[in-house]
């Protein structure tokens, strides 16, 4: 598939006349300065679409690019802005192929790595989005970003060693930052070490509060047995996503921990109302 997007040629057709040499020269370059000038007219109205959000006539443009200059060695980069486009609007297939595109013509771009990463994890690919952040820590093994994610889904592949790797990396690169903060508190609730996760997502939410953070609190929290605490970080979270189905789900949780049969079951037919399946639900509920 690669072979649909990669280096197209050009025919040149010789002339006979040598009478004719600098008058095809001067008309050439005009040709290429006159598709050169459409390219980036091309590039500037996708830019002017993408930053309306308007995906299907940004990805019109950035196509129409691509046709105009096959070779441009620019390619790599708009071929993953097309990628990112076709994400928006849930094209991930083509997105994957694209991203890949570009990769295969720069294989060390550690954006396109990441992006690639990313959207492996949109399309629930663990294992593949794992290793597009193993090979960019191959090319830069102080990217905190990098690092982060590859412990965290070292976590979710039950890699805890090579997660506590990763986090102590952080932690000696960059100790105070919010990837080493919100690593070592993972670590710790991973571990079932719940207070220490407790301190560690206080110190997070104060330096930079997330929805993410007080869920992880939260949960936390409903280990502890610390109900109330874990009310309120559910209520704040809720307040950010009021249509987050895990939210009520885990609500409905401490529900049942409440005894509180009302309000159980409003939580569960909220969370079934915003998306979870039953078994889902019952799986949040019942750890």
């Amino acid at each position: 598939m690669l072979a649909n997007y990669i280096l197209q040629t050009y025919l040149c057709r010789q002339m006979r006349l040598k009478t004719l040499i600098v008058l095809i020269l001067s008309t050439a370059a005009m040709s290429v300065q006159a598709q050169s000038m459409f390219y980036y007219q091309m590039i500037d109205s996708a830019e002017y679409y993408i930053t309306r959000q308007e995906w299907p006539q940004a990805e019109q443009f950035i196509q129409s690019a691509l046709r105009a200059e096959p070779d441009n060695p620019n390619n790599s980069l708009l071929l993953s802005n097309l990628a990112t486009v076709q994400r928006y609007q849930g094209n991930f297939t083509e997105a994957l192929l694209n991203y890949s595109v570009a990769l295969y013509m720069t294989p060390n771009a550690l954006t396109l790595l990441k992006n690639r990463a990313s959207l492996y994890l949109d399309m629930d690919s663990i294992e593949q989005a794992y290793a597009d952040y193993e090979r960019v820590l191959t090319i830069d093994n102080m990217d905190l970003e990098a690092l982060y994610n590859h412990g965290m889904l070292a976590i979710t592949l039950d890699r805890i060693g090579t997660a506590s790797d990763d986090f102590d990396r952080i932690d000696a690169i960059s100790p105070k930052s919010y990837y080493a903060l919100n690593s070592r508190a993972t670590l710790n609730r991973v571990k079932g070490n719940y207070a220490a996760a407790v301190d560690g997502y206080t110190k997070v939410i104060k330096a930079r509060p997330t929805i993410d953070t007080y869920i992880s609190r939260a949960e936390c929290y409903l280990e502890m047995g610390k109900l109330n605490e874990a009310e309120e970080d559910l209520k704040t979270a809720i307040e950010i996503q009021p249509e987050n189905a895990y939210l009520y789900a885990l609500r409905a949780r401490l529900d049942r921990l409440r005894y509180d049969a009302i309000a159980y079951k409003r939580d569960t037919q909220l969370a079934l109302q915003y998306g979870l399946s039953q078994e889902e639900l019952e799986a949040i509920i019942h750890p």
